[in-house]
C-alpha cells in the first residue's frame, strides 16, 4: 500500500458534509486506484479487493465511534473514491479551561 496522499478540502471536497444528516459513505470503485489509505486509515469501515486492490465497503453508515477514521479516510484518498454524506459530528476542538 501508498502511503502517500493528496489532501482535498473545500465546498465540493470528497468530505463535505450536510448538518444535521447521519454519516453516509459512497465509494466510486472505478474512481479507486488501490492506494489502500482508507483500508489503513478505517480498517473497521473499508477493505481492498484481493482480486484488484480496489476499495470495498464493508459498511455505508458506520457507527458514530467510526466517524473520525471514515472522515479522514475520505479526506486523505488520493483518487477522491469515497464520498461522505450527511454529517459525523467532528470531534470539539480542546480549549484551556479558563480557570
Amino acid at each position: 500500500m501508498t502511503r502517500s496522499a493528496r489532501a482535498t478540502t473545500g465546498p465540493d471536497s470528497p468530505v463535505t458534509r450536510r448538518e444535521g444528516a447521519p454519516m453516509e459513505l459512497v465509494v466510486d470503485r472505478e474512481r479507486c486506484i488501490g492506494a489502500g489509505m482508507c483500508a489503513l486509515l478505517a480498517p473497521e469501515v473499508f477493505d481492498q479487493d484481493e482480486a484488484d486492490g480496489r476499495v470495498l465497503l464493508l459498511d455505508p453508515a458506520p457507527p458514530a465511534t467510526h466517524h473520525p477514521a471514515a472522515r479522514e479516510a475520505a479526506h486523505n484518498c488520493p483518487a477522491a473514491a469515497i464520498t461522505l454524506r450527511g454529517r459525523a459530528p467532528a470531534p470539539a476542538p480542546d480549549r484551556p479551561s479558563g480557570d
